[in-house]
């Protein structure tokens, strides 16, 4: 998936089916899992409690929950805290240890978890490139007139290009809401630039959220293509941790 990853240890189940790390740009990880493997027992053996809340989810959602989970162990591991279980918030939002700066996402039995102690705000994001019509669909609430252009002019397909730019707005809102707790929509961050080659790009605020997150903020992402997959990363200094 990245460059220079190092293969982490599986567990003795046939549930999470591969899983690596990198260091470059930031620690990320990454697992695929099976969710017709979950089983429940899973949650007690791995000391991973499921919460009573998802008790009567469907499979997906349990799959989904202990794989994250299982991803978010093995990176805190990096930092010492090789026993910490990831919590919520009442609002949902992960509950990550004092000094850590993190985010994790998952798609499609797919998890990915990207973490620091550096003074950041961090976002991740994965995705299943949409199909043709959902992004023809979504176009409007996703992207801006320079927006569509810039993606008509990339040498992708424009379901491919909607997804990477729906990716990297995700991953804006997941990087800004532990800083502002404020929603936002697709259209108060534009993308500015991108390089194909190089799976980076730029991305603006259109709107005052603070001080710190303005309209003239710029945020520097990083993005990964792999077959149906995309995972994109925001990384922005905060000005006061």
């Amino acid at each position: 998936m990245f460059a220079s990853e190092i293969p982490l240890a599986l567990p003795p189940s046939p549930f999470i089916t591969a899983a690596a790390m990198t260091s470059s740009p930031l620690p990320i990880a990454w697992c695929e899992f099976n969710q017709q493997a979950w089983h429940s027992d899973l949650h007690q053996h791995w000391q991973l409690p499921l919460p009573l809340a998802l008790h009567s989810a469907v499979t997906k959602r349990k799959a989904e929950h202990l794989a994250s989970r299982w991803l978010a162990q093995q990176m805190l591991a990096r930092f010492a805290m090789p026993d910490f279980i990831l919590r919520n918030a009442p609002d949902r939002s992960p509950v990550w240890p004092v000094g850590i700066q993190a985010s994790l996402s998952h798609s499609q039995q797919m998890a990915v978890i990207a973490a620091t102690q550096a003074p950041l705000c961090i976002g991740v994001d994965v995705e299943q490139v949409m199909a043709e019509q959902t992004a023809e669909e979504t176009a409007g609430m996703l992207m801006s007139r320079a927006e569509r252009q810039r993606l008509a002019a990339a040498a992708l397909p424009f379901a491919a290009a909607a997804t990477l730019l729906f990716s990297l707005k995700e991953s804006v809102y997941k990087a800004l809401w532990p800083q502002l707790h404020q929603p936002m929509d697709f259209l108060q961050a534009e993308l500015l630039e991108w390089d194909l080659a190089q799976g980076r790009a730029t991305v603006t605020l259109t709107q005052d959220f603070s001080r710190e997150f303005n309209a003239n903020t710029r945020l520097q992402a990083h993005f990964w293509q792999r077959g149906d997959r995309v995972i994109t990363l925001i990384a922005h200094p905060l000005s006061n941790p």
